[in-house]
């Protein structure tokens, strides 16, 4: 009986949390999406529809030049006909990695949805004249930046989360374990108790042993 409970404290303890299971599901998925929708904003970037704006947009905006935080120009008839072919070619990637995130961390949409929403409105000023190539990276470099610390903020309280779960869940499998090692103790007396005695007497001459067991 006692290497029974000693085989399921072990089971209960080397056991993965609801929250480590969860928590490892977010942090692969969000992983695979991320680089699924870089490679598909690197698909689009280097097609030969976003071929008049490469000179104007960084693949990242991280990457942009002094030169291109610095220009001036408006966007040519010819530019505003290419931010109209690979809109709705980044629509479709956006819409792809939002329906994915759903699944993962699903907090975090309504952040990347206005993120992507403010992007739109600024390109549109784009086509409109009404904003600089320059003034775009500015502001599109300070919504990453933006961007970042929210998914950091929501992060650290998914994570916070579940990590008062697995405690409550390690806290509940101990509660579990003592309960039933105190009642495999206690089966242990009352079997003992209730064991027959069987008594073995033996005698020489005058003298009679008897043992017990």
């Amino acid at each position: 009986m006692r290497l029974v409970i000693l085989a399921f404290v072990l089971l209960l303890g080397g056991c993965a949390t609801q929250a480590q299971r969860q928590f490892q599901a977010i942090k692969s998925g969000n992983t695979a999406n991320a680089a699924q929708l870089k490679e598909c904003g690197t698909a689009v970037y280097n097609s030969a529809d976003f071929a008049p704006l490469r000179s104007h947009l960084p693949a990242s905006v991280a990457d942009a030049t002094l030169q291109q935080l610095a220009d001036a120009s408006l966007a040519s008839p010819e530019e505003v006909r290419a931010i109209y072919a690979i809109h709705p070619q980044m629509q479709q990637c956006r819409k792809t990695f939002l329906t994915n995130l759903a699944q993962t961390e699903p907090s975090l949409v309504p952040i990347f949805t206005t993120s992507f929403n403010k992007a739109d409105d600024d390109l549109g000023a784009v086509t409109q004249r009404k904003l600089s190539w320059g003034d775009y990276l500015h502001r599109a470099r300070d919504r990453s930046t933006q961007l970042q610390a929210q998914i950091q903020t929501e992060d650290r309280r998914v994570v916070g989360e579940l990590k008062e779960e697995h405690n409550a869940e390690i806290a509940q499998r101990q509660r579990a374990a003592e309960a039933l090692a105190a009642w495999a103790q206690t089966q242990e007396l009352i079997n003992a108790a209730n064991r027959p005695v069987i008594t073995n007497c033996s005698s020489f001459g005058n003298t009679v042993n008897c043992m017990s067991r």
